[in-house]
């Protein structure tokens, strides 16, 4: 494969996208030359602007953080809508655009807007829409300055998802598509959920392909081009051309020759002088009559490495669309039951009801542990800390953005919320779990974004991991994870050890031991939050700590306790 890599013309890694699909920002398509100096003007005020404003980047990561794009849309098509009936008659691509946006926003009028956003497709049209067309508009608003369209844009540039945005927003379909073992067609059409949706057009799915391909991820790569080339014969804003360009290199780099050979006949009969795809075809002619053995469909097999590097993810992905079912004889011993805490006083009226989802470790569901009170507390407390998730860097022992944990978390404490809810948290907490609260970590309030995940991990440090030395309060010795939203498909808890799939439901709470009673973290612990496919993912979670639970737990000698 070496001699052949070297024999053809490898494609570009960024193509340029075809005129068809940039007519909405083009102004020399539409305008007469004499208005290129009164836009030009407009346009160095606003890019000025766009300089000056700081970036809102990663929008992607939490759904909470991306609503508030739905209003300012909302606003921004009013203004340009008012800026359309004094411009009608020069500025006839303005209306075309702001009928798009106006029939996006119509299809929400007959659902919730907040949950128009649970759908990814939707969400990345949204973030699209901001990218590729609000961010270009002024080249197309050629005179008035002044007007409230460009006032609204200018301070509201903060606001707006950048290309990092609308990347990591095509990446998480791109991981959706691996976790739920779904194909471009079914993500493309957008039937995900119960609620009416958008579809990915020829141009959607080719950006989406042409990121995986930069990626080297030619499998992706391959899918999604095809999925363009199919939805291109519908009628699409695309190159045919790059298409098939995209497709035969793809094709050629998983091991396809026949087919990258077939894609790259399928090129030069759009354009017959392609400089690239002519030298390409003599060598393809060339390998056909020197090595037919080679020119026959295959693609190229995953070597060891590659098998053990991606075990645990397809572990990991496997039971996210299904848990790993029990056998009988210990399904036969889960049981349900009321736990009063040895009838204390603030337990005996209202008991919590615990379910028993794993026997060794003993994992539990507490079901209905917060109201939707307390709920929409915590949301209204922690929407305004939510910042990008971090993890831990094994190496530095520094805490980074990753792109293993997609979301955006915060830190609630009881001297944040005057109203109390927290304080009431904690001693329930306390209550069901008998351990102290003095030294457990502050509450964290998680919001997943599109595709949002947490791929698998120990909640608690392991020997070579420093313990939290920061803290001063040991190790984390237990999880109280709260479920605060429903989430309609995906976004699951799975320990990846156990094969324990634990759907979220509103108002439940699942906990576990980190560490044994001998104080050693507990392996079978590994779990993961399954990327959301549809729905907004609000997730609390508390950490408990060994410092003060010495008269509280029993510890064990035994290192298997």
């Amino acid at each position: 494969m070496a001699d052949k890599q070297k024999a053809f013309v490898c494609l570009p890694m960024c193509h340029k996208e075809s005129s068809q699909q940039n007519t909405l920002l083009s102004c020399s398509e539409r305008q007469e030359q004499a208005l290129y100096s009164r836009m030009a003007r407009l346009l160095t005020l606003l890019m000025g602007a766009l300089l000056l404003g700081v970036a809102q980047c990663e929008l992607f990561t939490a759904i909470a953080h991306m609503e508030g794009l739905l209003g300012l849309e909302s606003e921004l098509l009013t203004s340009l809508n008012s800026y359309i009936t004094r411009e009608k008659d020069r500025i006839q691509q303005l209306e075309s655009f702001a009928d798009q946006v106006s029939g996006i926003h119509n299809l929400m009028d007959e659902v919730d807007p907040t949950s128009h956003l649970h759908n990814p497709v939707n969400s990345l049209h949204l973030v699209g829409r901001f990218t590729n067309n609000w961010g270009n508009l002024a080249d197309l608003v050629y005179q008035d300055n002044s007007h409230d369209l460009m006032a609204n844009l200018s301070v509201n540039n903060y606001r707006l998802p950048t290309q990092e945005d609308f990347n990591g927003a095509m990446t998480a379909v791109m991981r959706l598509q691996d976790t739920y073992d779904l194909q471009p067609h079914e993500l493309a059409s957008g039937n995900l959920g119960k609620e009416k949706s958008l579809s990915m057009d020829a141009l959607d799915c080719y950006r989406v392909g042409r990121l995986a391909y930069e990626e080297k991820n030619w499998k992706k790569a391959r899918d999604w081009m095809k999925e363009a080339l199919h939805k291109f014969e519908d009628g699409g804003d695309v190159d045919l051309v790059s298409i098939y360009d995209h497709l035969s290199f793809s094709e050629y780099s998983i091991g396809n020759l026949k087919r990258a050979a077939g894609y790259n006949k399928d090129l030069l009969q759009n354009e017959p002088n392609h400089e690239r795809a002519l030298s390409n075809m003599a060598y393809f002619n060339t390998l056909k009559d020197e090595k037919p053995d080679d020119f026959i469909d295959q693609e190229i097999p995953m070597n060891e490495d590659d098998r053990l590097e991606m075990s645990e993810r397809e572990i990991y992905e496997a039971t996210c669309r299904e848990g790993r079912p029990y056998p009988t004889e210990i399904e036969r011993k889960l049981t349900c039951f009321y736990y009063n805490g040895g009838n204390n006083p603030r337990l005996i009226i209202q008991p919590v009801k615990v379910e028993v989802v794993y026997l060794d470790p003993r994992i539990y569901i507490l079901r209905g542990i917060v109201s939707d009170r307390e709920i929409e507390r915590l949301k209204e407390l922690g929407g305004p800390v939510l910042k990008r998730a971090t993890a831990r860097n094994w190496k530095s022992q520094q805490f980074e953005p990753v792109k293993y944990r997609i979301s955006k978390s915060g830190w609630l404490s009881p001297a944040d919320d005057d109203q109390g809810y927290l304080v009431k948290i904690d001693q329930r907490i306390e209550d069901f779990t008998g351990l102290t609260m003095e030294t457990a970590e502050q509450l964290q309030v998680c919001n997943y974004g599109i595709g949002g995940h947490y791929e698998p991990h120990y909640d608690f440090a392991r020997n070579d991991e420093d313990a939290f030395t920061s803290l001063g309060t040991g190790n984390r010795m237990a999880t109280v994870l709260f479920y605060i939203s429903a989430v309609e498909r995906g976004g699951a808890t799975v320990f990846t050890e156990l094969g324990l799939r634990i759907a979220p439901s509103k108002g439940d709470a699942t906990f576990w031991w980190n560490l044994k009673k001998s104080g050693e973290g507990d392996l079978r612990t590994r779990h993961a939050g399954c990327p959301v496919l549809v729905g907004s993912k609000w997730v609390c979670n508390k950490w408990i700590h060994e410092r003060g639970q010495e008269f509280r737990r029993q510890c064990d000698l035994n290192k298997n306790l």
